[in-house]
């Protein structure tokens, strides 16, 4: 029964995040001042909560300073290479199929080419800082402090497909490139067992990928 709670909540938790992202979106293209602040401003508090409430849940103090910096700076730096050289095959086998990018990817650029000014700017912060941020919260640190935790190896293969299939739902080159994503910012967080490489390493990678 208690799984099951976890599991529903866990589940919720993704749900009220992807909500309160589509609300904050929906209020950047917004015609009304009114409307864009009700919108933004409410979608944004939401958020807000969620990282205080999930940081409380992973009983993890994720914003204290690091003690050691060398094996940061290698494992980040490692995941961070292996995700951009994973970008890097996947997007070519995509190319030659005649996919330009992802559609996720497809649909952020799109967004961000019809915003302008101020926007633009929420909207980059949202993906390289606020989205990164939740997700490893939720699939890394709330996912790894409450399933599997003495079985890494399914802990990582299920939390980078649900990781995976929120991204892209059906299976394709997308899906696996989100998975391979995910598996590899899970095993850096099983290692390193810090939630702040992984959200600097998300938000890097997120960040080039806008380039």
């Amino acid at each position: 029964m208690r799984l099951v709670v976890k599991v529903l909540g866990w589940l919720g938790l993704i749900l009220i995040e992807q909500w309160a992202t589509g609300v904050c979106l929906t209020g950047l293209q917004a015609k009304s001042a009114g409307a864009t602040i009700f919108l933004l401003g409410s979608g944004t508090l939401v958020l807000i909560g969620l990282v205080l409430g999930l940081s409380y849940s992973c009983r993890q103090a994720w914003w204290w300073l690091i003690d050691q910096w060398r094996p940061v700076l290698i494992n980040g730096g490692v995941a961070l290479v292996s995700l951009l050289g994973l970008s890097l095959i996947v997007m070519t086998i995509m190319h030659h199929g005649g996919q330009v990018t992802t559609t996720n990817q497809q649909n952020l650029t799109t967004w961000l080419a019809s915003l302008h000014g101020w926007r633009q700017v929420w909207l980059i912060s949202q993906l390289v800082i606020i989205a990164p941020m939740l997700e490893e919260l939720l699939f890394r640190g709330l996912f790894c402090h409450w399933f599997l935790v003495q079985h890494q190896v399914w802990q990582a293969l299920l939390s980078a497909a649900l990781f995976a299939s929120v991204h892209e739902m059906r299976l394709s080159l997308s899906w696996v490139l989100y998975f391979g994503a995910g598996l590899i910012l899970v095993v850096l967080y099983q290692r390193q067992q810090d939630l702040k490489v992984n959200i600097v390493v998300h938000g890097l990678y997120n960040l080039i990928s806008l380039v």
